[in-house]
């Protein structure tokens, strides 16, 4: 006859309710196994039995996932992990051997709960020699046991087999270095537990396990190394991308990850391979790993950084900390910059600025270029100056030139597009700066090379241009009447031989009232303006 080990009432109190785990507590991990595993697998529970005798009067078994039948064919008794006694043996097994399933918790950790669907039971074992349990450190635990006083012995099962129905049983309030699950030769000295042909039977089958473990020791941190981490190499600055080398150790569960964060904010993490199979999920060292930070992601200025290692059972190790001062911008543009000739009839010019104040990181130095004012051509190349300057400065020859002006810092950051520009022009017969950099109008002693006149024919604006042989010429017109722009237009045209003639068409008003201003520029020169004259053309009518 078969019948529960426990009323259901008592089964209930001692596994601490049939309901699924607990929420894990600070500090813990879980390890799985067999149908409760990913894939099935089995990486934590180990087969061993202390029997001298050869063959063993014990077996094993492992069918992960279970399979109806097992490996020895037996419905229930050898799917999963089991142990069963060898009944093709016709001897018995002597007093205090055993065989079963052992979960080894790793060093630092102890065992603190376990979930499983388990099924053990024994068949006309009419002494009760045989003792299926699940034990605690060699001690069994209250309920999980068959054992009566009943001459056919007895079967207990929770949760199992798979598919068939029933919860897992739910255990808690254990510390323990060791779980197993197997069975034990109890029969008095010089006696045995009897085996043999199929009378005789024993049994210990787990299905399916998850062991809960108490990991209270945070990992340690080794000692932080590289550009990252201590004074900016530039300067004393930090700047572009820096990386910081770091291992992390831990005894119990292993570290799962290092984790580099900036003003609290996680910028990259180190995530250890882990498989929670295995009694230590996660390496016990991560070698030296490296982690890099972008530092254009953050502001210019002072930014703490900071280094974490959590392990399996999400315990972290001391912060290592460290402050540093990023810098990644170039200096403001100069002020007040202006360029002054050296002496007169030259083209060497002596520039002068003024730092700009509220600069992060000190500036050290200065750059100057010189390019053609129109835009295009060649520049020269970058040449150094003092941070506060003066620089003296050459011009390539005669025509209007651009002087740009950008700072260097500590830093080692510089950029042509924070430079200031001032304009200066070099004629034939002296130099003349235009201090403001706007390259309007004429400075003293500088001969235009062109000549502008114009005449109004009816409603037609006939401007002519006289100058060198040849060179292009942007010729335009601006009427104004009360104040107000009332006509405007301009052209590029060639001099060919030295002339050209550039004809405009007018408005009725523009013609007849408005003031009318010529201008022309010949490549690098400043512009030549002119003012309409009108007695030049009172006895003409507009043409309408």
């Amino acid at each position: 006859m078969r019948r529960s080990c426990l009323p259901l009432v008592l089964m209930a109190a001692v596994v601490a309710g049939v309901s699924a785990p607990r929420a894990l507590a600070a500090g813990s991990y879980q390890v799985s196994a067999c149908d409760f595993a990913p894939e099935a697998a089995n990486n934590s529970w180990a087969w061993a039995s202390n029997d001298p005798a050869q063959p063993s009067h014990y077996a094993e078994h492992a069918d992960c996932p279970y399979r109806l039948g097992g490996s020895g064919g037996k419905a229930d008794q050898e799917g999963g992990l089991s142990t069963t006694d060898a009944l093709g043996l016709s001897s018995g097994a002597t007093p205090g051997t055993s065989a079963g399933w052992t979960f080894t918790a790793p060093a630092g950790t102890s065992i603190t709960g376990l979930t499983y669907e388990r099924y053990i039971g024994h068949q006309f074992d009419g002494f009760n020699d045989w003792s299926p349990a699940l034990r605690a450190d060699g001690t069994i635990v209250p309920g999980e046991t068959c054992l009566d006083s009943v001459e056919n012995g007895e079967t207990c099962s929770v949760g199992a087999p798979p598919g068939e129905g029933g919860e897992p049983a739910v255990i808690t309030g254990l510390s323990a270095r060791e779980l197993s699950l197997g069975v034990v030769c109890q029969a008095p000295a010089e006696d045995e537990c009897v085996t043999g042909a199929t009378q005789y039977a024993v049994w210990a089958a787990m299905y399916g396990a998850t062991v809960t473990l108490s990991d209270p020791t945070p990992p340690t941190l080794g000692a932080p190394s590289g550009v990252l981490w201590g004074p900016g190499e530039a300067g004393g600055f930090h700047k572009g991308t820096e990386s910081v080398a770091v291992s992390a150790n831990d005894v119990g569960g292993g570290v799962a990850s290092i984790v580099l964060s900036a003003d609290g904010r996680p910028v990259e993490t180190y995530t250890a391979p882990c498989n929670f199979t295995f009694t230590q999920p996660c390496p016990s060292s991560t070698g030296t790993q490296t982690l890099t930070l972008p530092t254009t992601g953050l502001s210019d200025g002072t930014h703490t950084l900071a280094l974490v290692a959590t392990d399996a059972a999400g315990n972290q190790s001391t912060v290592a900390s460290e402050q540093i001062t990023v810098e990644n911008s170039s200096p403001a543009p100069p002020v007040g910059l202006s360029a002054t000739p050296t002496q007169a009839g030259g083209s060497t010019f002596t520039a002068t600025w003024t730092d700009p104040a509220g600069q992060l990181a000190p500036i050290t130095g200065a750059l100057y270029q010189v390019c053609p004012a129109s835009g295009t051509g060649a520049c020269s190349a970058p040449a150094q100056a003092p941070a506060a300057g003066p620089a003296t400065v050459t011009v390539p020859g005669p025509g209007s030139w651009s002087i740009a002006v950008w700072l260097t810092n500590a830093a080692g950051n510089a950029s042509p597009a924070a430079a200031a520009h001032t304009s200066v022009v070099v004629s034939p017969s002296g130099p003349g700066g235009s201090g403001s950099g706007t390259g309007t109008g004429h400075s003293a002693g500088t001969k235009p090379t062109i000549r502008v006149t114009e005449v109004l024919r009816g409603r037609e604006l006939v401007v002519h241009v006289s100058g060198p042989a040849s060179g292009r010429v942007r010729v335009g017109f601006t009427g104004r009447l009360r104040g107000r722009t009332v006509g405007s237009t301009a052209k590029t045209v060639t001099l060919k031989r030295g002339r050209l003639t550039v004809v405009f068409k007018l408005g009725p008003r523009t013609a007849a009232h408005a003031l009318i201003r010529v201008s022309a520029k010949l490549d690098h020169e400043l512009t030549v303006t002119s003012t309409l004259r009108r007695s030049t053309s009172h006895h003409s009518k507009p043409k309408r």
